[in-house]
Order: structure tokens, then C-alpha cells, then sequence
């Protein structure tokens, strides 16, 4: 009842976060003549943070696994489509505010096969040079937390079996609200809290002709922080990707599975003072 009596008191404050949301989720699915393939996709994130004791550096690594069906199965969990290994150097503004590099990244993947012609389409992998920063902003004393994140990505991909890299570029911008359900702040010991977020991708560079729109993902969630340092969340995922064409796209849906470590060195100490540094 609180959260919706602050969206009653302070519609202008909450306007363009929600404005986001229901924008992001529109633009993919307004354009009737396109065609959409549909399948059903698994994800498993994790995330693990350190930063030093001076409060400013830190480092990270994030890896990320995504398996789906194809146009003969409907199970998640039938073909690995994708695993990632990125590496992370930290700058911290503050305790609500981070900007990151990461030098080079590993990714493999394998195309979604919507039908008989894709299963000839090869593998490829990719490796990225990738700037992010976020910030956040909290509301109703901590309970309510928006965070907006931009990440731009120089991707240079080299497919199975050819000697040519495709070299080109993707902007991504999210939003997310969380709101914790039994504490007043994100980063307490025990939380449970529930989220929702909203992101466009756009591809730029000159072997993009059709799909400078990339992809838009939408996700619910719930989480819960444990030993301190560890969260575990469970995401409801709808994501739309764009086909080279520009009218074919691939709308996978699904659970994700994220366990993120906010900070390495608490993980099980007592509760002597809150993870700040977490994206």
C-alpha cells in the first residue's frame, strides 16, 4: 500500500520511469506485419564484485550461459545458444554510482534455428571492448530504488570457418525499479525485494544496414540477499532480437536464473556494514 500511495502523491516523479517501461515493451510489439520467432529460453547469470578498500577501485567478471529450444523442441534447455566471460575494472563516483570497462570479452554463440535453412548457419563467437556506467536514485527512504544503466560495446565477430571479422557497435539503455518488501534498503542482510526493467539495444556501424534495432528485453523479478554479500534472483525474460533483414525477428521468453556477489570479501561475515557497490 505505501509504494502505491507514493505513486498517488508523486505522479511526476514516477512518470518517466513508467513511461520506459510500457514505451520499451510497445515499440517491439506494435508492428503487426513483422514476423516473430517464437521460442522458449533458459538463462543463467553470475555476477562477482570486488571493490578495494579504498572504496573507488574495484574489478569484476561476469559469465552468462543461455540455452533454448528450436522449431522441433519446445525446451529451454535442448541447444547452448550462448556463453560469455567478461572481466570488469570498477571506478566508483559513489556509493550510487559506477562507471566500467571491460578490455576484452569471450563470447560464442550458436544462431536460434527457426527453421530448416538456419540449421545450416554457422557458429560464431565474438570478443567486445565494452564502456558502462550507472547511477541510482532511491526513494521512500531507500525502499524504492531506480537505476539507469548505459553500455556501449565495440563487438568484433568472426564466424566458423571464414577469416573475416565483422566489426561494428551496440548502445544499450536500461531502466529498473526494485522495491523491497521487509527492509528499508537494498543492501540489508535478508532482504527480499521485487524488480522490473526495461532495455533497448541499438546496433550502429557500416555492416548495419536493417537491424539498427537489436533487441529489446523486458523482465520481472524477485530476489533475496543472503550471507551478507550474496543475491539470488529468479527473472521472468521477454526479449525480442532483430534479424539482418529488418522484419524478422526472434522473441524468446523464459527464466533466468542470477547470483550475483556484491562484494567478495563480505560474503559471511556479520553485518557490520552495507554493500554499497552493487549495479
Amino acid at each position: 500500500m505505501i509504494f502505491f500511495k507514493y505513486i498517488t502523491k508523486n505522479k511526476k516523479q514516477t512518470f518517466l520511469s513508467l513511461y520506459c517501461l510500457t514505451f520499451f515493451s510497445v515499440f517491439s510489439y506494435s508492428q503487426d506485419e513483422m514476423i516473430f520467432n517464437n521460442h522458449n529460453v533458459f538463462w543463467n547469470k553470475n555476477e562477482f564484485t570486488q571493490i578495494f578498500e579504498d572504496k573507488v577501485y574495484g574489478v569484476g567478471v561476469d559469465i552468462i550461459h543461455r540455452r533454448g529450444s528450436n522449431n522441433k523442441t519446445n525446451s529451454p534447455f535442448e541447444i547452448p545458444f550462448r556463453t560469455s566471460v567478461r572481466p570488469w575494472f570498477h571506478y566508483q563516483f559513489g556509493p550510487d554510482a559506477r562507471l566500467s570497462f571491460s578490455p576484452l570479452s569471450l563470447h560464442t554463440t550458436r544462431p536460434y534455428r527457426a527453421s530448416e535453412e538456419d540449421y545450416l548457419s554457422p557458429s560464431n563467437y565474438e570478443l567486445r571492448n565494452t564502456l558502462q556506467f550507472f547511477h541510482h536514485i532511491k526513494q521512500l527512504d531507500g525502499r524504492l530504488m531506480h537505476t539507469w544503466r548505459y553500455r556501449l560495446a565495440f563487438r568484433h565477430r568472426n564466424v566458423d570457418g571464414q577469416d573475416d571479422w565483422v566489426n561494428f557497435a551496440r548502445f544499450r539503455m536500461r531502466y529498473r525499479i526494485r522495491y523491497m518488501l521487509n527492509a528499508p534498503d537494498f543492501y540489508t542482510q535478508r532482504v527480499f525485494y521485487t524488480a522490473a526493467s526495461a532495455e533497448i539495444g541499438l546496433n550502429f556501424g557500416k555492416p548495419v544496414v536493417f537491424n539498427t534495432f537489436n533487441q529489446n528485453r523486458i523482465y520481472i523479478a524477485a530476489g533475496y540477499r543472503f550471507l551478507n554479500a550474496m543475491r539470488l534472483e529468479l527473472r521472468y525474460v521477454d526479449r525480442v532480437r532483430s534479424r539482418g533483414s529488418g522484419y524478422e525477428f526472434d522473441h524468446g521468453r523464459g527464466l533466468m536464473l542470477a547470483l550475483n556477489i556484491d562484494q567478495i570479501t563480505y560474503v559471511g561475515k556479520r553485518y557490520t556494514q552495507p554493500i554499497k557497490y552493487a549495479d
